[in-house]
């Protein structure tokens, strides 16, 4: 019998290496011993968090970056499936994401969009150059409790300001999360005021673990 300890860091490194059949039958062989779906599960984070660090220091490149988080994707999704109705690993939080009307540039959503994936949130994708009342309906409708903005633009992120005033007047408990290279002008084009008014800056850390 295979010890846990070794399992769960042949989990991780299997994430750090994006090695997804060596995580796959892993994942098989922990669950087979009766280890906790939600210790399979935590393992495979840890090592997304690994791979996460070594992204944002300059130590692993995109590509890998994003093999990785397939593979944690892929991983997650099999504990799912060979423990539905357990419990153990739930839908996660919904949170609706696209990218604002008028901007084209959706690599950067995709992104972001599969790393909150990888992290268990419930993810609703509209695509880009969404109209804002289209973002408002989605939120309402999978009464997501967080929006992701994307803009690449300096140009569109203006029309950010009015998405956050709409969704607040319908969905005051949604936190409002602008991403992308475009929402750097948003301090100055609007104004942080507009963050923290949005609850962003108290409400994010606590929701996403920052």
């Amino acid at each position: 019998m295979t010890d846990s300890s070794v399992l769960l860091k042949s989990l991780h490194t299997a994430v750090v290496r994006h090695d997804r059949e060596t995580l796959g039958s892993t994942v098989d062989q922990a669950l087979d011993a009766s280890m906790p779906a939600s210790e399979v599960h935590d393992a495979i984070l840890s090592g997304l968090d690994r791979v996460r660090h070594r992204f944002m220091s300059n130590e692993q490149s995109l590509p890998d970056f994003l093999l990785s988080i397939d593979t944690v994707i892929e991983g997650l999704e099999r504990v799912s499936s060979l423990r539905e109705g357990s419990g153990a690993v739930g839908d996660g939080i919904p949170l609706v994401i696209g990218v604002v009307e008028g901007d084209p540039h959706d690599m950067g959503k995709n992104i972001i969009a599969a790393v909150y994936r990888a992290y268990g949130f419930q993810v609703f994708d509209l695509g880009c150059q969404v109209p804002n009342e289209e973002f408002v309906r989605s939120v309402v409708d999978r009464q997501a409790e967080i929006l992701a903005l994307s803009a690449m633009m300096s140009t569109t992120v203006v029309a950010m300001r009015d998405i956050i005033r709409a969704v607040r007047s319908k969905a005051p408990d949604t936190v409002v999360l602008p991403v992308g290279n475009g929402t750097l002008f948003w301090g100055a084009m609007i104004g942080f005021q507009e963050l923290l008014d949005a609850g962003i800056i108290d409400r994010l850390p606590k929701m996403v673990g920052v």
